[in-house]
């Protein structure tokens, strides 16, 4: 995830797993105590990027809004970023990753559980190859 702070910097965080509701809104579950400047610059109001990748094939995606919400963990969110970050370990793993840094990467512990919410306003591959930076549409 990147955002901005008050004066223009680039914030950037690790989020952990994601849920979409039915309504489209991107919910991402990241580490609290590491991200506060990220969480800081959401409550102001600062712009949204999130990127997803999947390690095997590097297909990545990037979702975008101009605002997002800090919001409280919601009893699905645990049991979500404990699954995603346990498939997104043995993928680490099975691309050639040390178990030690895959583990590491992914760890975290409950308590640090934090959430924001955003509605994406724009899409693009961010696959690497000539198409990266492309516009998706649905």
């Amino acid at each position: 995830m990147a955002s901005r702070d008050s004066s223009g910097r680039p914030i950037v965080a690790r989020g952990l797993a994601c849920r979409i509701d039915g309504e489209g809104r991107i919910r991402v579950m990241f580490r609290e105590p590491p991200n506060l400047d990220l969480q800081r610059a959401v409550a102001a109001g600062a712009p949204i990027a999130a990127t997803f990748t999947k390690p095997y094939s590097h297909r990545s995606i990037q979702l975008k809004a101009d605002r997002a919400e800090i919001v409280r963990p919601a009893p699905p969110d645990g049991p979500a970023a404990f699954a995603q970050t346990r498939a997104f370990r043995e993928e680490l793993v099975s691309v050639g990753y040390a178990e030690t840094l895959a583990s590491g990467y992914t760890r975290f512990e409950l308590h640090e559980l934090a959430a924001l919410e955003f509605v994406p306003e724009s899409a693009f591959v961010q696959t690497p190859g000539p198409s990266a930076g492309s516009s998706l549409s649905p």
